[in-house]
C-alpha cells in the first residue's frame, strides 16, 4: 500500500490561493487627522512699543542731570551756543532732566573729547561739544588724540562754519597782500592748539608764505581776545559765526579788519569784499591744503557727540531732542538775538562728513602733516 503523505502538500498548495482569494479584504488605514492649526502670534502694536520705549527713557532720565562738556573756555562761540541750547533742550528729552554746561578747555577741545570717549559716564548723561577740526589731530597721529572721531555717537551740528582771518586796525594792515612778498609786514597771531585757530595761521604761513608769528597756548577765543586787548597779539582766526556772536560791533566799527575767509563760496553778509581760498591760492596744492586743513573740517565744527558705548536708544532720544530744540520758537528767537546761526546737520550727515575727512587722499594728508609738524 502506497503512502498518502506526498499528496498532502500538493493539495495544500493548491488550496492556498483559493483561500487567499476568499479572505475578506483588509480595509485601508484611515488618513492621519489634520494637525490642529497653531494660532498666529499677535502682531506687535508699534504704538504700544513706542510708548513703552518712551516710558523707559523717561524713567531713566527723570531726576537726572545731563551735562554738556564744552571743550573751550567760557565766553566764546562754543560756550554761547551750548548755553542757549541747554536752556531749551531739557523739555524735549524724555523725563525732562536738568541740563547744565561745564567748560573743559584744553588742546582745542581734545581734553573734552578724550573725557567723553574714555572717562566720563557712558549712560547717556554726558554730551560733548567738541571741535570738528580735531579730526586732523587724529589723522596725524597726535598723542593727545585718544579718541576715534568716527566711533562717537554723532548728535548734531548747529551750523557749518567758516573761519576768517582778522587783525586789529592798529597794525596798519588792510589786506592780505600786506603779509606776502619780500616787503611783507609781520603780524602776531594767537592760536589754540589742536584747532583751526592754530591750524589756519600755520597753513597761511607755511603754504602761502604769509609773514605770521604764532603765539600758541590759549584755551579759548575769549582768552585770545583778551590778549589782543593787552597788545600781546595782533589778531587771530575765528569763525564768522562766532565773531557775530561775540564781536560784531568790532567788525562793523572797522576796529577788526577781515583779511580772508577760509572757505570756497564766500559769505554775503560781510562788510566789504573779503577774498576766499579760491581767490588767494595760486596753485592746486595750496588750494587743497587750505580746503582740507581749514574749510572741510569746519563743516562739522561745533560738534555735539556722545561716547560710543551709550545705548543707541538714549543717543537717538538726545539727537531727536536737538532736532526739536532747533525748531523751537523760543529757542530760535533767543538764537536770533544772540546772532547764532541755526542751519543744523544731524547724526548720519555728520558721520558721512567725518568719514570723508578720514579718507583724505594720502598725498594731501602727508603734505598737511608736514606743514603742521613745522610749527
Amino acid at each position: 500500500m502506497r503512502s498518502s503523505r506526498p499528496f498532502l502538500p500538493i493539495v495544500l498548495a493548491a488550496l492556498l490561493p483559493v483561500a487567499a482569494a476568499c479572505a475578506p479584504a483588509v480595509p485601508p488605514s484611515p488618513p492621519p487627522a489634520p494637525a490642529a492649526p497653531v494660532p498666529a502670534a499677535p502682531t506687535p502694536d508699534p504704538a504700544v512699543a513706542a510708548r513703552a520705549a518712551e516710558a523707559a527713557l523717561a524713567d531713566f532720565y527723570k531726576g537726572k542731570t545731563v551735562q554738556i562738556l564744552v571743550g573751550f573756555a567760557a565766553g566764546g562761540g562754543y560756550d554761547t551756543y551750548s548755553r542757549v541750547i541747554a536752556k531749551h533742550i531739557g523739555k524735549y528729552i524724555p523725563g525732562n532732566p536738568t541740563v547744565i554746561v561745564q567748560n573743559v578747555p584744553g588742546a582745542g577741545s581734545m581734553v573734552a573729547a578724550n573725557q567723553v570717549y574714555s572717562t566720563q559716564p557712558k549712560d547717556g548723561t554726558i554730551i560733548g561739544n567738541i571741535s570738528g577740526p580735531i579730526v586732523l589731530e587724529q589723522l596725524f597721529g597726535s598723542p593727545g588724540a585718544q579718541f576715534d572721531m568716527a566711533k562717537f555717537r554723532h548728535l548734531a551740528v548747529p551750523t557749518a562754519e567758516a573761519y576768517m582771518m582778522m587783525v586789529l586796525k592798529r597794525t596798519g594792515i588792510t589786506q592780505l597782500s600786506d603779509l606776502l612778498g619780500p616787503d611783507a609786514k609781520q603780524v602776531v597771531i594767537g592760536g589754540i592748539p589742536g584747532s583751526t585757530v592754530e591750524h589756519a595761521p600755520i597753513l597761511m604761513r607755511d603754504a602761502l608764505g604769509a609773514n605770521i608769528k604764532l603765539v600758541s597756548g590759549y584755551d579759548g577765543t575769549s582768552k585770545v581776545r583778551l590778549a589782543m586787548e593787552s597788545g600781546e597779539v595782533d589778531g587771530f582766526f575765528n569763525t564768522w559765526q562766532s565773531m557775530k556772536v561775540t564781536s560784531l560791533a568790532e567788525v562793523q566799527s572797522g576796529n577788526w579788519v577781515l583779511l580772508m575767509q577760509l572757505n570756497d563760496k564766500g559769505f554775503t553778509d560781510l562788510p566789504g569784499k573779503v577774498p576766499t581760498i579760491l581767490d588767494v591760492a595760486k596753485t592746486d596744492e595750496q588750494r587743497q591744503l587750505l580746503l582740507f586743513g581749514t574749510s572741510y573740517p569746519n563743516k562739522f565744527g561745533k560738534l555735539y557727540v556722545m561716547a560710543p558705548e551709550v545705548p543707541a536708544e538714549r543717543a537717538a532720544a538726545i539727537e531727536a531732542a536737538f532736532a526739536k530744540t532747533f525748531q523751537d520758537k523760543e529757542f530760535l528767537e533767543e538764537a536770533q538775538k544772540a546772532n547764532l546761526e541755526i542751519a543744523p546737520l544731524y547724526g548720519k550727515e555728520v558721520a558721512a562728513l567725518i568719514k570723508e575727512m578720514l579718507a583724505m587722499p594720502e598725498g594731501i594728508k602727508e603734505k598737511l602733516r608736514k606743514v603742521m609738524a613745522a610749527n
